[in-house]
């Protein structure tokens, strides 16, 4: 789980601002906000998404800075055992000491991280476009007035309850989400009920800080990926630089020998006689170079980015949404539209974006790929291929 790789990270007492409340839009805000969208998505000839955390949550995968992510909980504890020092020593009268070396205050007390609700809640239709969306990311309004009858809202709890998870799962265990799937299938679908001769997708690259892998499970072409962070499921050759991905879980950090030889490279395949290495950066390692020069082309590319299930707080990957407009626009190109951002808390980029939206991921992006033109069984068919 991603505690666990959390662990793995050296010491580093800045992790910036955690803990921020949720938000979440009214009914109204919602619509309106992933209309806008869907038509910033259709106007936008080049479109690129940035990807935190917050869009795996609901694959049981703990976020960091939430308000129960794991970084807000370290620092909730390291409070905690801090106030009961200085009980204990008011009681019994000693001297609060002016540096602390107790290095347990800095580890992660997976009890106190406790659990994650995967949850499936109530829902209501919106509008004509027959997607549900759970009542809790629209503020408690009645679609078009109308009110569920109490026996259907008490059957649709009870079911919800019983599909409720209580608890992290692994990396390995764990799948892509909704999201995860619908971003991979903007990428390679167009709409099927596009008419207009020239089909187009209306996502062509995915930018990346998770290092859990579901992007790479749902088969998006890696051409299509720049994994900023590192992969925990992935080695790479210190000589061809060819990767090997793993069905396990890479068991070290910060760009070290796992003790495994690459057997991909080298001409012909197998021949290199490289040493591999993990993927996974630790807080003072360098983004790799590969991957961090391609997501700089494309957002620069880009006429819009989007950024989902990120708090932006994570420097240089943050500042990639302002790429589309950071330079002087050539005269014979389109407009630039800039960045969008749909995440349930403040980030430092939120005044600069065309329009925030606050909710889940997953529920703005049901709603926006029905905007999109595809229809509901989308995801069945994504499921086939």
């Amino acid at each position: 789980m991603s505690a666990g790789y959390a662990e793995r990270l050296s010491e580093y007492p800045n992790k910036g601002v955690c803990g921020l409340p949720e938000k979440y839009d009214s009914q109204q805000a919602f619509i309106s906000k992933l209309d806008r969208l869907a038509q910033l998505m259709r106007k936008s000839k080049y479109t690129v998404v940035l990807t935190g955390a917050g869009i795996s949550t609901s694959a049981g995968i703990p976020d960091f800075r939430g308000p129960s992510g794991i970084w807000t909980r370290e620092q909730e504890e390291r409070k905690r055992k801090k106030r009961n020092g200085n009980k204990k020593r008011k009681k019994s009268g000693e001297k609060s000491p002016n540096n602390n070396s107790n290095n347990n205050n800095n580890n992660i007390n997976m009890s106190i991280v406790g659990g994650l609700d995967v949850e499936n809640e109530t829902n209501e239709k919106l509008g004509d476009i027959g997607y549900q969306i759970p009542r809790r990311s629209l503020a408690g309004n009645e679609s078009n007035g109308r009110k569920r009858k109490q026996s259907e809202l008490q059957e649709a709890i009870k079911e919800s309850k019983q599909q409720t998870t209580k608890k992290f799962i692994s990396f390995e265990t764990a799948l892509p989400t909704y999201t995860h799937r619908a971003l991979t299938h903007l990428i390679l679908h167009p709409p099927k009920n596009n008419n207009s001769k020239n089909k187009r997708t209306y996502l062509h690259h995915i930018v990346t800080q998770n290092v859990d892998g579901l992007h790479q499970k749902t088969n998006l072409p890696r051409t299509k990926l720049s994994v900023l962070h590192g992969d925990i499921f992935t080695e790479t050759c210190d000589l061809c630089s060819t990767e090997h991905v793993r069905p396990h879980e890479i068991q070290s950090i910060g760009l070290r020998h796992t003790g495994r030889r690459c057997t991909l490279g080298g001409t012909p395949p197998g021949s290199c006689p490289g040493k591999l290495k993990d993927t996974l950066l630790d807080w003072e390692d360098d983004l790799p170079r590969k991957d961090w020069t391609e997501a700089e082309t494309q957002c620069s590319k880009a006429d819009l980015v989007v950024c989902f299930g990120t708090s932006l707080r994570i420097e240089p990957a943050a500042g990639l949404c302002e790429y589309p407009t950071a330079w002087p626009i050539p005269a014979d190109s389109e407009e630039k539209l800039g960045y969008a951002i749909v995440n349930l808390q403040k980030t430092p980029y939120d005044e600069g974006a065309q329009l925030v939206v606050r909710a889940r991921v997953d529920d703005a992006m049901t709603y926006l790929m029905g905007k999109l033109g595809y229809s509901r069984d989308w995801d069945a068919i994504f499921i086939d291929d």
